[in-house]
């Protein structure tokens, strides 16, 4: 099956006279391989440590909340400790590796607050996704592995299985209502802004001033991006994103974090949530709003591949991936770094997809074209009239299923019909579509249901 699907002309570098079109109802991911494991909550383990009730009552909760399967739940027997105990954890994760579900997992939401480390050098995310590392620790500033899933782009299948540390930074009230505003931002797209702020601590600010200032160029199109000198952020009512570099963290009670929003601050111990290190913890971030965050559990020194990459991470998430992807992707270097908030969270959608009775309807928006224009593209026209293929997949189980083949030439804007596809009649409520562009070959797989 093929539909006529065309691309948009390329939106304003200013977002002001965009106009807001009718906003999906069904989530529209990007994807690299029909092979790969999606992550969606078909695929999303949910772990709870089983020493803490509140933890086995949030993993319940938030599985109902997200549509995880409670066969997803899984019970580590972990202590209430800050720090777990090296050879403590390795018996756990074996544990999780013989879950009957282990296989068909993606990603994992760690519903938990304690411990949030182990030993003392590698976060509790790290470890459970990356394994236990094994490297001898020379004091500080360590060059640790690279993960391999390090600049990926955004679609692209994880060689990991990322986690998220899912904690609201306090009461099991904190922690529900932090999910709250994961499953609240879905499928928004958001006109909100992202704030890049420089700061005089040349130290923590500086690795990723450079970084910060390519995001403007490469992403203005899409959404507004405020990059500032300053020494704090204040009065803010429209924040979608926030990263700076400083210790300590002021007027976050000023701020307005919308739905789906992330946050964080280069210093050394952003992510040493329930030790005292007289610097500001990535929880007061999202007691303030947040939706996701990343901090460093030990003295990680300032290598820029140690933290999230501005540009990288902003990206991704605006080209589909959810924030644990985006994130995850966007740091070199992952042993050190805890990441916490709600993984599933996913604003923006490549394409607006409604559904009248069975028949789909897509539409373009301020995303598709970014996200298909620097990928492979087969060009059978000149410039004006070049012309792109892509594909139509079904993702709500985790695998991709080959719905349609789009033709896209580049002649239509934001808000333009794209496509209408009938579907076989059924309960449309949970479906997941993702997106991808296809050669020739591609093409003719997908067609054939490689």
């Amino acid at each position: 099956m093929r539909l006529a699907l065309l691309a948009f002309l390329a939106v304003s570098s200013s977002l002001s006279g965009v106009p807001a079109y009718a906003q999906s109802e069904i989530p529209v991911l990007p994807l690299s391989s029909t092979d790969q494991r999606v992550i969606v909550p078909a695929t999303m383990g949910v772990i709870v440590n089983g020493n803490d009730p509140q933890s086995i009552e949030l993993g319940k909760r938030y599985a109902s909340l997200r549509g995880i399967p409670p066969s997803n739940v899984i019970v580590l027997t972990l202590p209430r400790v800050n720090y777990v105990a090296r050879h403590l954890l390795v018996r756990e994760i074996a544990k999780l590796q013989s879950a009957p579900v282990y296989s068909h997992l993606a990603a994992y939401a760690l519903a938990f607050d304690k411990p949030y480390r182990v030993d003392s050098n590698q976060s509790i995310t790290s470890a459970i996704s990356q394994g236990i590392e094994t490297m001898s620790w020379k004091g500080n500033c360590n060059v640790t592995p690279r993960s391999p899933d390090a600049g990926a782009a955004a679609g692209a299948g994880l060689q990991a299985r990322p986690s998220m540390l899912l904690y609201g930074g306090g009461e099991l009230s904190d922690s529900l209502a932090l999910a709250a505003r994961g499953v609240k931002a879905d499928m928004t797209d958001p006109a909100g802004t992202v704030f890049l702020v420089k700061t005089a601590d040349t130290a923590r600010s500086v690795p990723r001033e450079p970084s910060m200032d390519r995001a403007p160029p490469e992403l203005a199109d899409e959404i507004t991006i405020s990059v500032t000198k300053a020494q704090t952020l204040s009065g803010k009512t429209d924040v979608m994103g926030y990263q700076t570099g400083l210790p300590i963290l002021r007027e976050l009670d000023t701020l307005h974090f919308l739905p789906g929003a992330y946050a964080d601050h280069l210093t050394s111990f952003g992510g040493a949530i329930a030790d005292e290190r007289h610097q500001t913890p990535i929880t007061a971030l999202i007691k303030a709003g947040a939706t996701a965050s990343f901090g460093t559990v030990r003295e990680p020194c300032n290598f820029p591949g140690k933290f999230p990459d501005p540009t990288r991470l902003l990206a991704n998430y605006l080209h589909g991936d959810s924030i644990l992807e985006a994130y995850w992707k966007s740091v070199d270097m992952m042993t050190e770094g805890l990441l916490i908030g709600e993984p599933l969270a996913r604003p923006f959608p490549l394409a607006d997809a409604k559904f009248d009775g069975d028949t789909l309807t897509l539409r373009a928006n301020r995303h598709s074209r970014p996200y298909l224009e620097p990928r492979e593209a087969i060009r059978t026209k000149g410039n004006q009239d070049s012309e792109v293929r892509f594909a139509l997949y079904a993702v709500e189980s985790g695998t991709p299923k080959f719905l349609a083949e789009f033709l896209a030439p580049g002649t239509m804007k934001p808000g333009d019909e794209i496509g209408r596809l009938d579907l076989p009649s059924g309960d449309h409520t949970r479906i997941m579509l993702a997106i991808i562009p296809l050669s020739a070959l591609e093409a003719t797989t997908a067609r054939d249901g490689g």
